[in-house]
């Protein structure tokens, strides 16, 4: 099974998606959002956004020869803003979008210097100006979103807010899977478990909804971004939950 290649994202999936999650973020914002493993204390929340960002972000932009200063950058699923403060204090501008109008709310509290926070409707960045942006980021985000349609529009939007050269990094679930009504039977290979030195693979079967979305296989994972003017220069776990695409606009 692949996301489909056009089509309007389903208007009940996005109320849906907006529903789930301002009701995850009353409940317990943190929770939701990081780590299984890290402890729900807002220090160790924040923490794990400075390491998080240490470990996917200030990498990657160094091997893009990218330097952020002066440069707007993009978060897509800011959450509460457990990387905001970190990517905000390199970049000159960080805007950080949400489905959900709790998340956002939540964020915008801490009042971080040179972020801003808005919500979106969950199938596109139409607040955000075209060619706007230098550096686009997602993490946990896209691996949740039970829609197709909604995720393959995300490329689409990536590529018009991006200015010519500037870069992504997105985390997408990269397995392989097969739709069957409103489950999909998943293959892939673990992030945790290794045979050896080799990520022990597995099987198994997930009911699609606003907590276990789609999947993008990387093959079409490259197709898309290239269709949409997107040079992918790079791509981690592959065939992973936690599968990394990166690269620039043309």
């Amino acid at each position: 099974m692949e996301p489909a290649r056009s089509g309007a994202p389903d208007p009940d999936i996005l109320k849906a998606i907006r529903r789930d999650w301002d009701a995850r973020a009353r409940e317990d914002a943190r929770h939701y959002i990081n780590w299984p493993d890290i402890p729900n204390e807002e220090g160790a929340f924040f923490e794990s956004g400075r390491q998080d960002y240490q470990r996917f972000i200030a990498p990657f932009l160094s091997r893009m020869n990218f330097d952020p200063r002066g440069k707007t950058a993009l978060e897509i699923g800011c959450g509460i803003g457990r990387i905001a403060r970190w990517m905000a204090q390199d970049f000159e501008r960080y805007i950080g979008v949400d489905v959900s109008p709790e998340m956002v709310r939540q964020a915008a509290a801490y009042a971080l210097p040179r972020a801003t926070f808005q919500d979106v409707s969950g199938a596109d960045l139409r607040d955000i100006a075209a060619g706007s942006v230098d550096f686009v980021f997602s993490l946990g985000v896209f691996q949740h979103v039970p829609d197709g349609n909604v995720l393959l529009n995300y490329f689409t939007e990536i590529a018009r807010v991006l200015r010519p050269g500037g870069i992504f990094r997105v985390q997408v679930k990269g397995l392989w899977a097969w739709r069957l009504g409103s489950m999909a039977l998943e293959a892939g290979l673990s992030n945790k478990v290794k045979i050896g030195a080799v990520p022990a693979p597995f099987v198994r079967l997930r009911h699609l909804d606003t907590w276990q979305g789609t999947s993008i296989s990387p093959r079409m994972a490259v197709r898309e971004c290239r269709r949409r003017g997107l040079s992918v220069e790079e791509m981690e776990g592959k065939g992973t939950v936690l599968m990394w695409i990166g690269g620039r606009r043309n």
